[in-house]
């Protein structure tokens, strides 16, 4: 199993985003809110949806154990660039995404 810190403080890092931002909508109204809750929605949460399964395939787990449903298609170019740029083993893992997207069709 290999060890990638970067992507595991960056998601935890998300989660706490996502978290306060949450927090913050509860407590505010009006266009603020909205704001705030589209910017968790549509910009914090599909971040956090591509680094949990680069850092799922770069520890090695299989797609089903990453993300067991889906309702929508993750963001596979963000996908593959954090495998791109957090990988010791780029064209193996590149390999494994390219079967993950395959079974997505």
């Amino acid at each position: 199993m290999k060890q990638i810190p970067e992507l595991k403080i960056k998601l935890k890092s998300l989660t706490a985003e996502a978290r306060i931002i949450r927090e913050e909508e509860r407590k505010t109204s009006g266009q603020k809110r909205n704001d705030l809750h589209t910017h968790r929605i549509h910009h914090v949460r599909p971040e956090a949806r591509a680094t949990h399964l680069a850092y799922g395939l770069l520890r090695g787990l299989t797609r089903d154990r990453v993300e067991q449903t889906s309702k929508s298609t993750p963001d596979w170019k963000r996908v593959r660039s954090m495998v791109k740029k957090y990988s010791t083993a780029v064209e193996q893992d590149m390999a494994i995404l390219n079967h993950w997207i395959e079974r997505q069709v």
